[in-house]
């Protein structure tokens, strides 16, 4: 799932058009989330797992969980054009383990990401580049996507979002693909993964405020796999679904 690229590492250092008086804190957020989700993209087996809720922005420079380690670059004197250069880290499938079965732990890799948005009013619209730094991390991912943000209430503000996923070859083979040799030490058919819309998927966070620090989060996300990842041996399920609850407090 898309929570499950995960990332935070220094902010690189790009030179960009701010103005000197934007380098000041503009987000400062520090928290715990706790998620159920499926063991990998496929699976029909959910267990438990825990992340920081880490959301940084220093001027343009960020650095999160969720966006990676990168600086906002406006293209506009407005602003609503942005292009977001990040690091970010991605889990690897690992087919390694003692029982044969396919988990999303270890093997983490860093990938270049290059985030292009355009936002109007409460709406964001954005194509996202990725590809992996290294062979291990092969492919490149390219998502096209719309989000909502708003405060619904005095206390509660909700971030609703869609999603498309197209992995390159590469990327498709890395994480939905069987080799000969994996098809013969663990038994699934081989499989060589072609290019194509990996998925579609839509989610959501409600922030609801204890105080005007201290907020609950509710985090939501269904993915349905399609195309290369649909027809993969190591997929059980189509439809992915996960859930998160955590705590943030925001300075």
């Amino acid at each position: 799932m898309k929570l499950k690229a995960l990332c935070f590492l220094p902010a690189i250092a790009i030179a960009t058009t701010a103005h000197a008086d934007d380098f000041e804190w503009k987000k400062m957020s520090f928290g715990a989330m706790g998620f159920n989700a499926p063991k990998y993209e496929g699976s029909s087996q959910y267990e438990p797992y825990y992340l920081p809720a880490i959301d940084l922005q220093y001027g343009p420079f960020f650095a999160s969980v969720m966006q990676g380690a990168g600086v906002y670059l406006p293209m506009n004197e407005s602003r609503s054009f942005i292009i977001a250069p990040a690091i970010r880290w991605r889990v690897k499938r690992n087919l390694g383990d003692p029982w044969g079965t396919i988990k999303f732990i270890e093997n983490i890799r860093p990938t270049a990401t290059v985030n292009t948005i355009y936002k109007l009013d409460t709406w964001s619209f954005n194509f996202r580049m990725t590809d992996g730094l290294d062979d291990s991390n092969r492919g490149a991912m390219f998502n096209l996507g719309i989000s909502w943000q708003d405060d619904i209430s005095d206390k509660i503000n909700m971030t609703v979002y869609a999603t498309a996923m197209y992995g390159d070859r590469d990327y498709n083979q890395t994480y939905f693909g069987i080799t000969p040799d994996q098809s013969a030490q663990y038994g699934y058919d081989v499989y060589d993964a072609p290019a194509g819309l990996k998925s579609l998927d839509m989610g959501g966070l409600i922030k609801y405020f204890i105080t005007d620090a201290v907020s609950i989060d509710l985090a939501w996300e269904f993915m349905r796999l399609v195309g290369p990842a649909a027809a993969s041996p190591i997929t059980e399920s189509k439809n992915q679904i996960l859930f998160g609850i955590g705590a943030t407090y925001n300075f």
